[in-house]
């Protein structure tokens, strides 16, 4: 997302994927060391962080625009359907777990000699997946390559 979201703690959430973390891994470098050992985990969160980074783009303008109230409805118990901005609001509670399991694999990728966070992955997986399903963010359609003529 191009233009800045205020406040300062919504910008680092919406930018989940490639934020600095333990020893300035992000996510996305994180996935790429744990891939040698787990690829198709890694692919499963991958698929996930794109449905994510998708839905969040539809409401890029609402981010930029309310963020302030976007953030407190966050921060707020409601439940996202009584609150203002509410399918932001759910979404961002989805980006949350990712957002977690970023901080769990960059403290992995620092030190690999720790246990593996398979679990803590497939936990994520798992319910990350029903989240996106339950608000209804597609899988994205992958196109199958040209073939040779």
């Amino acid at each position: 997302m191009a233009a800045e979201i205020k406040p300062a703690a919504l910008a680092r959430l919406v930018d989940f994927a490639e934020r600095p973390r333990a020893q300035n891994w992000s996510l996305r470098a994180a996935l790429v060391r744990y891939a040698q050992p787990a690829p198709q985990r890694v692919n499963d969160v991958l698929d996930l962080v794109r449905r994510v980074e998708w839905a969040l783009g539809q409401h890029a303008k609402e981010l930029q625009r309310d963020g302030a109230a976007v953030w407190d409805a966050l921060e707020s118990s409601a439940s996202p359907s009584d609150a203002d901005h509410g399918r932001v609001v759910a979404l961002l509670r989805v980006v949350t777990e990712l957002d977690r399991l970023g901080d769990v694999l960059a403290d992995w990728a620092v030190d690999i000699s720790g246990d593996r966070p398979d679990v803590a992955v497939d936990d994520v997986i798992a319910r990350v997946d029903t989240m996106l399903g339950a608000l209804g963010v597609p899988h994205e359609e992958r196109t199958p390559p040209r073939g040779r003529r």
